[in-house]
């Protein structure tokens, strides 16, 4: 008896022991098999890599609403640089100014809601409501000085004036400014400094001008000059010097008790220099004059404006926003049943703006230079260099992008291919 359960206990082990090592024979023959299916995978790397490579080409490449995007995204582009150059091109100053009509008429529109009365007699360093709001006109843009002569002109014309200025006469001969070139020597014409001190002269009817630096090596002076006005605002005419520090300290105290004085000064001081930014003189580049010689500023300005610079910046940011918009609204067209990822359709949103900007770029430099060899030296005006500086970092940032996920999706789909579907090994037992 005792034998038998031996027996039967020797035949379970058995049974046990064919069990396992059919288990690991088994085993055996599955991690040799996927050491084949990696060595394979291995051996054909190139292969499968370019295969890969080709799927994602497949996969990020416009189709279908991508082209529709695309063909609206280079529009809006085209447009944006057509619209910018017709808005900044470089018109005479005077009536025949498209811009300068729209503005100085927008201008009248706004400020006759401000005009709540005062003293309509003006004096030195008061500038009366009406004057400010029914004149188009500013101070700094006088030219003519009064001299015994002009004084003697003017009142043979009948011309009357609210306070005596025969005192006001300048000694000497004024050397302010020559011609144009008053633009260079004004702070009112500063894009910056003209909001503190432009607005000052609107609401003094004063001038205040830089005199000449020696560059880099002294401090530049300012000084302020009367401009007297006919009782109807007219044949303005720069007189004896007055005091900078005087012409602030009255527009300040005229603002606190006159709120409403500084308010349309200001925007008569911004529509003004609006009307100057794409004239043949245009706008120094703030602070210019405070550095350089009036002449030297002038030449400044003939090669780099503020209009130039506000004109890069507007086209740079309005490029942006147009991406923006392609951007997002194509993003809102993904579906997750399309047979892409949102990694992979992210890629395509970022040809759709890298390709639009490329083509209408590349579609200016060539309208440019085309009618800059033919000639038209002007042209070169017309470059969208604020697309252009977009375009390049779109170049940049977008290039990197896709690259990261093509390779993301490379080697990703590489390292799974060698992962496989992964080994099941059955546990063995040994006991």
């Amino acid at each position: 008896m005792m034998m038998v359960l031996i027996l039967e206990e020797l035949r379970e082990k058995r049974k046990k022991l064919k069990r396992s090592t059919d288990v690991a024979l088994h085993n055996m023959h599955s991690i040799a098999d996927e050491s084949i299916r990696v060595a394979e995978v291995a051996h054909n790397s190139h292969q499968i890599l370019e295969d890969l490579d080709a799927e994602f080409e497949s996969q990020s490449g416009l189709k279908g609403n991508d082209i529709k995007f695309l063909f609206v995204a280079v529009g809006l582009q085209l447009a944006r640089i057509v619209i910018v150059n017709e808005l900044t091109k470089t018109e005479a100053a005077g009536s025949q100014n498209r811009n300068e009509t729209k503005l100085h008429e927008f201008q009248e529109k706004l400020l006759k809601r401000f005009n709540t009365g005062g003293p309509v007699h003006e004096r030195p360093y008061y500038a009366s409501m009406e004057h400010i709001i029914t004149k188009a006109g500013v101070p700094y843009d006088a030219t003519a000085g009064l001299t015994d002569g002009a004084l003697a002109g003017l009142l043979k014309k009948c011309r009357t004036w609210d306070f005596d200025i025969s005192n006001m006469i300048p000694d000497e001969k004024l050397f302010l400014f020559k011609g144009a070139n008053h633009r260079f020597a004004t702070l009112g014409h500063d894009p910056i400094l003209g909001l503190i001190f432009g607005t000052g002269n609107i609401m003094t009817n004063t001038i205040t001008c830089v005199k000449t630096p020696a560059f880099l090596s002294g401090i530049p002076v300012l000084t302020t000059n009367h401009v007297v006005y006919t009782s109807d605002f007219k044949d303005p005419r720069i007189a004896t010097y007055g005091s900078t520090a005087v012409m602030l300290q009255q527009a300040a105290e005229r603002t606190k008790d006159q709120p409403g004085a500084f308010i349309v000064s200001l925007i008569k001081q911004l529509i003004h220099i609006g009307t100057d930014f794409y004239t043949p003189c245009g706008i120094q580049i703030p602070g210019a004059n405070l550095i350089l010689s009036n002449t030297q500023v002038e030449k400044l300005t003939g090669y780099i404006s503020s209009g130039d610079i506000f004109k890069v910046g507007t086209s740079a940011k309005l490029a942006d926003l147009i991406n923006l918009l392609i951007s997002t609204l194509h993003m809102l067209m993904y579906d997750p049943s399309m047979n892409v990822s949102r990694n992979l359709y992210s890629a395509r949103t970022r040809k759709i703006v890298l390709y639009s900007n490329m083509i209408a770029t590349g579609s200016n430099v060539i309208w440019v230079g085309s009618n800059m060899y033919a000639g038209n030296e002007d042209a070169i005006r017309q470059l969208d260099i604020g697309g252009l500086i977009v375009t390049v970092q779109r170049l940049i940032n977008d290039t990197e992008y896709i690259r990261r996920i093509k390779e993301e999706f490379v080697f990703g789909g590489f390292n799974k291919k060698i992962q496989g579907s992964g080994l099941e090994l059955e546990d063995i037992s040994w006991d």
